[in-house]
């Protein structure tokens, strides 16, 4: 096919790809003073049938007539031609020199969270104006977003009309099933898989490209890991990004579609909240924060029946703060061999002998050698709770908005017994950087209610000081 002549005026070049059933190659225009560069993509029909070819004959042109439309936007590239010859399909589209994001989106590394804010925004504004033409990409990823050698822009390509006309032409037998699943796999959710993509179709892809470029993972093959009652993915401890970000990103790629951004946007707007434009609002609202925190910490403290101060202890070699109730409690290190316990607090008056276990614990495990994820990690915690008691009762109360220090974590809730005592726990815990940080609370089931608000109070105040 190298060195063919299209269409009177398209003389092929080199060939790009092959797919199962088209070819995209390099060609010039040799009808164009120059001879510009051009891309050239054919279709080919196994079937002969004369209405299998006019079915797609008829998608070829729709599609075709889409991309004229939105080839006037200056980040999508400009349908020049598109023919049938020799019962095969072509079309013709200009070429834009630059390189795929897939040579930005290096697997194991990872991108900072300016620079994943800004691919958003870039990647957004474009699909922003595919879905005002009310038109679906249908197949986002890396090698179809190429950045643009003259200025640095993002350019979308290929809009799925490859795969939806070449579909029809090799399924002669499902000639009316047009709204078929297009997309590649770790990019495409669960409507779309089903031939039921929505403009939400698109912003998970946008999504799942985000987390990519946060966590340094290629989801597919391998992919993210997901809740398995929710169904939702689970990334958030694999990178360093804010909660504010994160749950952007969450809201893009949730399972259920009527869940996400509805547009294009609408996911816009929430990232560009997040920029340099919306600072002043920031430092307003860091302001306030900073007026009524002392207040709402006064109030805390009455409902939690503190009298006087709120002490801060602070664990440098582990990066971690918490507050507690220094009249009432206090901080008991454990020995250097007490696996994981890195701070315990019990109450000032606490008899040491013949009383039942009163206690809030601190613990941090190294998961270097695992690389757990909290989905995974929570499951551990679980067995082992298991296999320390196989009969006591577990409850899994973790949520959506169930955090430690700001970042996802879970929430089980158990009871053990100590010898004459009927103990209740609550465990809250994360993974953050390769490590899992867990607390503890513990009480006699009849004082468990007593010091539950100190116990809920504290988990809330505890922070993991992580390195820019």
């Amino acid at each position: 096919m190298i060195g063919q002549i299209l269409g009177g005026r398209y003389q092929i070049q080199a060939r790009i790809s092959k797919g199962g059933f088209s070819i995209t190659s390099t060609a010039i225009d040799i009808g164009r003073p120059g001879n510009p560069q051009c891309i050239v993509k054919q279709f080919k029909s196994v079937s002969t049938d004369p209405e299998t070819l006019a079915v797609g004959k008829r998608l070829f042109e729709t599609e075709a007539a889409n991309l004229e439309r939105l080839g006037h936007h200056d980040q999508i590239p400009r349908l020049l031609a598109f023919f049938q010859e020799n019962q095969e399909f072509y079309l013709v589209q200009e070429y834009i020199e630059g390189h795929d994001l897939s040579q930005e989106l290096i697997p194991s590394e990872k991108l900072s969270e300016r620079t994943v804010i800004k691919l958003l925004e870039d990647i957004l504004e474009v699909l922003a104006f595919v879905h005002q033409e009310n038109l679906i990409h249908r197949d986002l990823k890396p090698s179809n977003i190429r950045r643009r050698r003259s200025d640095g822009k993002i350019v979308l390509i290929d809009f799925g009309a490859v795969k939806e006309v070449s579909t029809v032409l090799i399924n002669p037998l499902r000639k009316t099933d047009l709204t078929i699943g297009i997309g590649t796999p770790g990019y495409v959710p669960g409507e779309q898989a089903k031939g039921q993509p929505t403009f939400p179709s698109d912003i998970y892809a946008v999504g799942i490209i985000a987390i990519q470029a946060l966590t340094g993972i290629n989801p597919y093959p391998g992919g993210l890991p997901t809740n398995s009652q929710t169904g939702e993915i689970m990334w958030r401890d694999r990178a360093q990004v804010s909660p504010q970000l994160a749950n952007i990103i969450d809201t893009m790629v949730r399972y259920d579609y009527r869940q996400r951004y509805h547009s294009a946007t609408k996911a816009l707007q929430a990232v560009k909240s997040l920029s340099s434009k919306s600072l002043p609002w920031k430092l307003w609202l860091s302001v306030g924060v900073a007026i009524i925190t002392p207040f709402i910490l006064w109030i805390l403290s009455q409902l939690i029946n503190l009298k006087h101060t709120l002490s801060t202890y602070a664990e440098p070699k582990f990066g971690i703060t918490i507050s507690y109730p220094s009249d009432n409690w206090q901080p008991i290190k454990p020995g250097d061999d007490f696996g994981g316990e890195v701070i315990q607090f019990i109450p000032k008056n606490q008899k040491p002998v013949n009383s039942c276990t009163l206690e809030i614990t601190i613990n941090i495990n190294d998961l270097s050698q695992q690389l757990l994820s909290l989905d995974e990690y929570k499951k551990m915690a679980i067995q082992k709770v298991k296999n320390n008691n196989p009969n006591q009762q577990i409850t899994d109360d973790s949520t959506p908005s169930t955090t430690l220090s700001d970042f996802n974590a879970y929430k089980l809730i158990y009871t053990r017994q100590e010898g004459q005592c009927k103990l209740q726990v609550i465990e809250v815990g994360t993974v953050r950087n390769s490590k899992a940080y867990f607390i503890t609370y513990t009480a006699e089931s009849g004082k468990y209610s007593q010091y539950l608000p100190t116990a809920e109070a504290m988990i809330q105040s505890f922070k993991i000081m992580e390195k820019n």
